[in-house]
């Protein structure tokens, strides 16, 4: 053998060799993530791809929203899932996928439809969420468990699309805007179905029941914002909220945690004690002023338990600002609240109507999150203000102003008597609080902040018959409407 063949090859096979080694140890390439959320993608820092939502969006209060995976991908996925359902974990879907779009969309949908799911399992859910908290985590639920309850159950699918079509419409994006008629048909189908559902009392469809008595709640808050809304039309909204207990009690507790929707029914708990401190003093007064032999003498009890939970309301602002515990005890008020305060308020007793003033100045803060909520106290307030005689009217002072107020910090400032207040929970260390607790697995809030709402057995079966009652009469209204804009 040529001794300078030998050398050339050597010299050959070392180079190859080294350049085999290179690229084997060839530094890994940087991949920039295409998966995160649009807020920090519009604002340029790296999104942790955390779901539902990022990390990021928790810190500043945001609604996390996460851009649609590709067709294809999808459609990939979902075979898998269908073809092999004994498949390892490994190749299943994950939950968080499910969180991008709807899988299935049943035959007799169209484009539209398909576009409202979307929307609401990436945006509109969240205006029912509360937070990060274990007791009460219901994004998933609301996103999924849900919407699995709703391909089964078509007045809750048209529900969930005529909540998402409002909130679009609402938000005024003219790329996605649905024409006011279809959003009115998803109405109308909702309550009727709703309504006959209720009659009908099949087991089968009580979780969905459940779930279509909460979001019926946000549904029908359109009439606050319509051109001729109904004046004092809270009364009726407050028999939607006490619906929620009546279906909890026909359903009862097992069969709720049995389907996965029992999140949606906790509630905050109340400390009764620290709540009355926090009473305004003027409603202290008419309470004390009510005595036997006086017309609401016989609803003494009921007013003090509506002043003790308004009093929570106070007691949350004015310690934690505008948290997502305050969003969540404006919401759940009126499940608090018994039969007879009911009962005063339909009758349009003046204590009960300013205790009611005095809960929708707090429904004037106008969060982005509790979107269907704008509107109802700017409206609703100088209607009972308007109702009440001149006897009675120096006690709507408070809420009476804040109709005239657009910044919250001035609502809050105005509702607490406190020029110099701050909100604790918008300020950088209590984000870093939510933030801390939020990876360490502990909720904000503490142990035994929550508790299940109307537990069975406190309601019978007259408030079934009084949602029903609700349902023909928003359905008639909605009929109408829907009528009187096809001949438009």
């Amino acid at each position: 053998m040529d001794p300078s063949t030998s050398v050339t090859d050597a010299t050959i096979t070392t180079t190859t060799s080294s350049v085999v080694e290179k690229r084997y140890h060839a530094k890994r390439p940087h991949r920039k993530s295409r998966k995160g959320c649009r807020n920090c993608k519009a604002r340029k820092v790296k999104c942790d791809e955390k779901r539902p939502s990022c990390r990021s969006c928790v810190a500043r209060n945001d609604t996390c929203v996460y851009p649609v995976l590709p067709l294809n991908t999808t459609t990939t996925t979902t075979t898998t899932a269908i073809s092999s359902p004994s498949s390892s974990s490994s190749s299943s879907p994950s939950p968080q996928s499910l969180f991008q779009e709807p899988l299935f969309i049943p035959t007799d949908r169209d484009e539209v439809d398909m576009r409202l799911l979307w929307f609401y399992t990436n945006a509109t859910f969240n205006c029912f969420s509360s937070g990060p908290w274990k007791e009460r985590n219901v994004d998933q639920v609301l996103r999924v468990d849900v919407v699995q309850h709703a391909f089964s159950h078509p007045f809750l699918m048209n529900c969930l699309l005529g909540l998402s079509a409002m909130h679009i419409n609402q938000l005024e994006f003219h790329d996605l805007k649905v024409p006011p008629s279809k959003e009115l048909l998803y109405r109308v189908k909702a309550y009727e179905g709703f309504r006959k559902a209720v009659e009908a009392a099949d087991p089968s469809s009580f979780p969905a029941l459940l779930a279509c008595s909460l979001l019926l709640c946000g549904l029908s808050t359109y009439v606050f914002r319509s051109d001729e809304p109904r004046s004092l039309y809270v009364l009726d909204w407050i028999t939607l909220w006490r619906g929620i207990g009546a279906i909890v009690d026909m359903a009862g507790r097992d069969k709720l945690a049995e389907s996965g929707l029992l999140p949606l029914v906790i509630r905050p708990n109340i400390d009764m004690e620290q709540s009355a401190v926090h009473i305004p003093s003027n409603l202290v007064f008419m309470l004390v002023s009510i005595k036997e032999g006086d017309p609401d003498y016989q609803y003494l009890e009921s007013y003090r338990l509506a002043l003790k939970i308004l009093g929570s309301l106070y007691r949350e602002l004015n310690l934690n600002g505008f948290g997502p515990m305050l969003l969540l005890r404006i919401a759940t008020y009126f499940t608090f609240l018994d039969r007879q305060f009911h009962d005063a308020a339909r009758k349009k007793r003046p204590p009960a109507l300013m205790i009611l003033a005095h809960y929708l100045a707090f429904t004037n803060f106008n969060d982005e999150r509790c979107w269907w909520m704008e509107g109802i106290g700017y409206k609703e307030i100088p209607n009972i203000y308007s109702y009440l005689s001149a006897e009675w009217r120096p006690f709507m002072q408070v809420p009476m102003m804040t109709v005239n107020l657009k910044s919250k910090v001035e609502i809050a400032r105005l509702l607490l008597n406190n020029p110099l207040w701050v909100s604790s929970y918008e300020t950088a260390a209590a984000v870093a609080v939510v933030i801390k607790k939020e990876e360490d697995g502990t909720p904000p809030p503490g142990p035994g902040c929550f508790d299940v709402l109307l537990a069975p057995s406190r309601l019978n079966t007259f408030d079934l018959k009084t949602l029903g009652e609700e349902c023909v009469k928003i359905e008639r209204d909605v009929i109408v409407e829907l009528t009187e804009g096809e001949q438009d």
